[in-house]
C-alpha cells in the first residue's frame, strides 16, 4: 500500500501520464485524432512547478511509458526485449527533450514554449537519422483520418502539421491569461489551414493515365510464412492470384515483401518459375524477397544478406535488385554490428539484414516507380529524393503480419497518406496481411483490402503535372527546426554562464 506521503509525491506525475496517455489516444484507429491538440497541456501545467532534474526524468519516463503502453502495445507482438527496450531508450529521449526545454525556460521564460515547440519537432525530425532509427511519435500522424488537415505537408512537410499542432496547444493552455486573443488565433490558424485543405482537394489536377498496376494480397500467416512446408502453397496462392490480376489487364503485378520465401535470384528453380509465370501472364511482377551475396573467409558467415525486391521482366529481364535501405532497430539488425563484431553474436530472434546504399529505379510501359520495403514508408527524406528523380508513382512492400490485427497495422499504413500528399505522387502499398492501400496523390484511399484476405486490388495511376512545393522548393524545411532549437539552446548557455558569472 502507497502511504499519503508516497501518493502525494506521485501525484504531480498524473500530469505527464496524461498527456501520454491522450497523445497515444490519438495514434489509435479510433477517431480521436482531435486530441493531439489537447494533449500537451497537462504536460505544459507540470513545467509551471519548479523541477529537479530527477523529477523531470521521471516526468519523461511517465510520459513515454503511458505513451507507449497505448500506442506501441502492437511492437509487443514481434519483439518483447525490443518493446522494453523502448521504454527505457524513449525515457532517456524524452528526458533531455524535457531537460533542454525546463533549461531554457529558466534562463529566459519569454521563449519557453518556442523552445519546447522547436526541440520537440528537432526530436521527430533526428529520429529518422542514425541505426536506432523510429520516427514513430510524429505529430502529425495523429491526423491521418482528417485528409483536409494533411494537405499542407505538401509545402512543408510532416514539421508543418506538428508545429500547427504544438502552437494550438500553447494557445489552449495560454486561454486563461489571453482568452479572447488566443481563441481569435486558434480560429484563425483552423479556418486557414482547413480552407488550405479543402481548396487542394478540390484544385489540384489529376491525370488519368492508362497505366494499370495491381496488388495480390495472399495473406499467408507469419507462423507459416518461412516454414519449408507450406512453401509449395505459398507460391502457388500467388501464381493464382496473379492470374486473377492478369485478367483484369493490368500492366503490373506486386507482391508484398518478402513474398517468396526463398532466395528466388538464387536457387535456379524458383528464379525458373516466376520468369516462367511472368512470360505466361505477360505481365511484369515486382516482388519482394531475401537475397545474399558472398562475400569471402574475411567477412562473418562468409556472406551478406539483403531484405531485397526487384522487377521480374515479361520478357524474361530479371532487373537489378533493390536493398532496403534503413532497417528496423532489433527487428531486422542488432545497431552497431560495424563498430562492434561481438554484437554479431546476440541472438533477439533478428535477420541481421544488410544495409542497401541506393534507391532503385524501374520503369514499365514508359512509366517510372522506385520501391520502398516496409517501414521505409516513414521516411520522407527517401520519397523526396524519389519524387526529385521524377517518378511517376510509389511502390511499397510491407509484411505486416507481425502485428496482427493491432493497431500497428492502422498507424503504418497510415503513412502512405502522408508520403503521397508530400511528393504528390501516387503510391501502391502491397501487405501480405493487410492493409494493402492504393493512395492517390490527394492522399485518398482508391482501393483498400481487409486484413488477412485474400484478394486482388487495382487501379489505374493518377499523376500531378508538377511535383509537391515540399519536393521542389522546401524539402530543406524540416531543419529550420534544428537550427532554431540549436540556437536558442547557445543563447540559454550564454545567459547561464553570464548569472553564474554573477554570483561568482
Amino acid at each position: 500500500m502507497f502511504s499519503k506521503e508516497k501518493i502525494i509525491k506521485l501525484k504531480p506525475y498524473l500530469l505527464p501520464i496524461s498527456a501520454g496517455f491522450l497523445l497515444g489516444l490519438s495514434r489509435l484507429p479510433i477517431q480521436l485524432g482531435f486530441l493531439v491538440f489537447f494533449a500537451f497541456i497537462p504536460l505544459f501545467y507540470y513545467f509551471k512547478e519548479p523541477r529537479k532534474k530527477k523529477e523531470i526524468f521521471w516526468a519523461a519516463a511517465a510520459f513515454s511509458s503511458a505513451y507507449t503502453l497505448v500506442s506501441l502495445h502492437w511492437i509487443s507482438l514481434v519483439t518483447l526485449p525490443g518493446y522494453l527496450g523502448i521504454f527505457l531508450l524513449f525515457a532517456v529521449y524524452f528526458y533531455i527533450v524535457f531537460q533542454l526545454f525546463y533549461f531554457i525556460k529558466q534562463q529566459d521564460h519569454r521563449f519557453g514554449y518556442l523552445s519546447f515547440i522547436l526541440i520537440w519537432i528537432s526530436f521527430e525530425i533526428l529520429q529518422n537519422f542514425g541505426e536506432f532509427s523510429f520516427p514513430w511519435f510524429n505529430l502529425g500522424y495523429s491526423l491521418a483520418d482528417y485528409l483536409p488537415f494533411i494537405q499542407p505537408v505538401d509545402i512543408g512537410g510532416l514539421p508543418l502539421l506538428s508545429l500547427l499542432i504544438l502552437i494550438v496547444n500553447v494557445l489552449l493552455f495560454g486561454l486563461k491569461r489571453n482568452f479572447k486573443r488566443n481563441i481569435i488565433i486558434i480560429s484563425v490558424i483552423i479556418i486557414v489551414w482547413s480552407a488550405y485543405g479543402i481548396f487542394r482537394l478540390k484544385t489540384i489536377e489529376l491525370i488519368k493515365t492508362n497505366f494499370n498496376a495491381s496488388i495480390v494480397q495472399v495473406s499467408i500467416p507469419q507462423d507459416e510464412k518461412w516454414e519449408e512446408i507450406y512453401r509449395d502453397s505459398t507460391l502457388k496462392l500467388y501464381e493464382e492470384y496473379s492470374y486473377k490480376a492478369a485478367a483484369e489487364n493490368t500492366d503490373l503485378i506486386i507482391w508484398p515483401e518478402s513474398s517468396t520465401p526463398v532466395y528466388l535470384l538464387r536457387q535456379m528453380e524458383y528464379r525458373k518459375w516466376i520468369l516462367d509465370l511472368s512470360d505466361k501472364l505477360k505481365t511484369d511482377i515486382f516482388t519482394g524477397f531475401p537475397h545474399y551475396k558472398y562475400i569471402g573467409e574475411d567477412y562473418h558467415n562468409r556472406y551478406k544478406f539483403y531484405n531485397a525486391a526487384t522487377l521480374i521482366g515479361k520478357n524474361r529481364d530479371v532487373h537489378i535488385p533493390y536493398y532496403k535501405n534503413i532497417l528496423v532497430p532489433f527487428g531486422e539488425r542488432i545497431p552497431f554490428l560495424k563498430y562492434f563484431p561481438f554484437l554479431w553474436e546476440v541472438h533477439l530472434g533478428q535477420a541481421n539484414w544488410e544495409y542497401g546504399e541506393k534507391l532503385e529505379y524501374y520503369t514499365v510501359n514508359g512509366y517510372k516507380f522506385s520501391p520502398l520495403i516496409c517501414f521505409e514508408i516513414a521516411f520522407p527524406a527517401l520519397t523526396t529524393e524519389m519524387a526529385r528523380n521524377d517518378v511517376d508513382f510509389i511502390v511499397n512492400i510491407t509484411n505486416d503480419a507481425w502485428f496482427k490485427r493491432s493497431a500497428g497495422t492502422y498507424q503504418h499504413a497510415s503513412m502512405t497518406k502522408f508520403r503521397a500528399v508530400e511528393t504528390r505522387k501516387q503510391i501502391y502499398r502491397a501487405a501480405n496481411t493487410g492493409y494493402s492501400l492504393i493512395v492517390s496523390p490527394t492522399g485518398e484511399i482508391l482501393k483498400q483490402t481487409e486484413l488477412f484476405e485474400k484478394d486482388v486490388i487495382n487501379s489505374q495511376l493518377y499523376t500531378c503535372e508538377n511535383n509537391s512545393y515540399f519536393t521542389k522548393y522546401f524539402f530543406w524545411f524540416p531543419f529550420v527546426f534544428v537550427i532554431g532549437a540549436g540556437i536558442i539552446l547557445v543563447y540559454a548557455v550564454i545567459i547561464y554562464l553570464i548569472n553564474r558569472k554573477k554570483k561568482l
